[in-house]
């Protein structure tokens, strides 16, 4: 398989990232840090100040630098898991290997013994993670399944993903737990047709591709995705042809958001697809949505296409609707 770019825990929002590390080697990894500083008051003094880099405004305690060594602490009488600060763990690794910067052995060996992370709160943890994560067309589809049917939520609010196809919406957990790793959900939501994401794969997405928000009216895709190689782009409109297309004579896009139809169109064009139009919708007289149509004459190239990138990555192309474009073709 091509070799794709490697994306490391480092590259995760630092202050909205939480770690869970190996017992032996999290108790290790502090004992080094301490061991440099010379003392542990030494050591918090030293992450207080860093934490003014982050935009953190408050002061760490001595509790806290305590939980994250032990990876717990006693709350109300009962025992609560505590997980680390991402932000902590660099500036650690960065007095323990003497380099200021993220890209260092200690950040190496903090990723091989992560066992899970996650956001603040109850947030649900990817676990088993799948470090390095590779920066494929199958994580890029997921941005255009975000500006489809998904919604990525502000904070306190749950991002989802809704499909009512249950083939399509396991094609999407797949998509996610391929990039990620495993995660927990509602499986009585998933029967109904919605998936919750975890937050902090959200905050990666936001974080390491500078999204734009992608609510309804709002969303886009940005100038750097569209400038991406041909395999990503396809990727992308193929799931958003999954989640807001008709395949029948001809593929007919919709969306209520011109900016974003316009963009889709352009990525199709891009492809060498023959595309029509951009036309206005209406339902009783009322604007509808806007839509353009792929013409039937790019069906063989798209399903040629499509049967090359679902070679390697097989949740890669139209799910459900690969049934109605193979009728058209054969």
């Amino acid at each position: 398989m091509e070799k794709y770019k490697e994306i490391h825990i480092r590259d995760f929002p630092p202050t909205l990232t939480f770690v869970s590390l190996n017992d032996e080697y999290r108790r290790c990894l502090f004992k080094k840090a301490i061991k440099l500083l010379k003392s542990e008051q030494k050591l918090l003094d030293f992450l207080n100040s860093r934490s003014r880099l982050y935009a953190i405004k408050r002061n760490h305690s001595r509790l806290n630098l305590y939980s994250w060594i032990e990876g717990r602490v006693r709350d109300r009488g009962s025992i609560k898991n505590i997980n680390i600060p991402l932000w902590v763990l660099i500036e650690i690794s960065m007095i323990i290997s003497n380099k200021r910067i993220k890209n260092n052995g200690v950040m190496c060996e903090v990723e091989k013994n992560i066992i899970s992370y996650s956001c603040w709160g109850k947030s649900n943890p990817i676990l088993k993670p799948r470090f390095p994560l590779l920066l494929t067309p199958e994580m890029i589809s997921v941005i255009f399944h975000f500006a489809g049917d998904g919604h990525i939520g502000r904070k306190g609010v749950c991002s989802s993903y809704r499909q009512m196809n249950k083939q399509a919406l396991n094609s999407f957990l797949l998509k996610l737990t391929n990039i990620f790793g495993e995660f927990d959900y509602s499986k009585k939501e998933f029967s109904d047709g919605r998936l919750n994401v975890p937050k902090i794969i959200t905050h990666f997405y936001n974080h390491y591709f500078n999204l734009p928000s992608m609510n309804t009216f709002d969303a886009y895709i940005p100038i750097p995705i569209k400038n991406m190689s041909r395999e990503f782009i396809l990727a992308g409109l193929l799931a958003f042809i999954v989640d807001e297309a008709h395949v029948y004579e001809v593929i007919t896009v919709y969306s209520k958001n011109k900016r974003l139809i316009l963009d889709i169109k352009e990525i199709s064009e891009q492809l060498g697809y023959l595309t029509h139009s951009l036309r206005e919708k209406y339902a009783y007289g009322r604007f509808d949505v806007y839509r353009f149509s792929i013409s039937s004459k790019s069906y063989r190239k798209l399903w040629d296409d499509i049967a090359k990138l679902s070679s390697k990555f097989p949740q890669c192309d139209l799910c459900h609707k690969m049934g109605a474009l193979s009728k058209r073709i054969h």
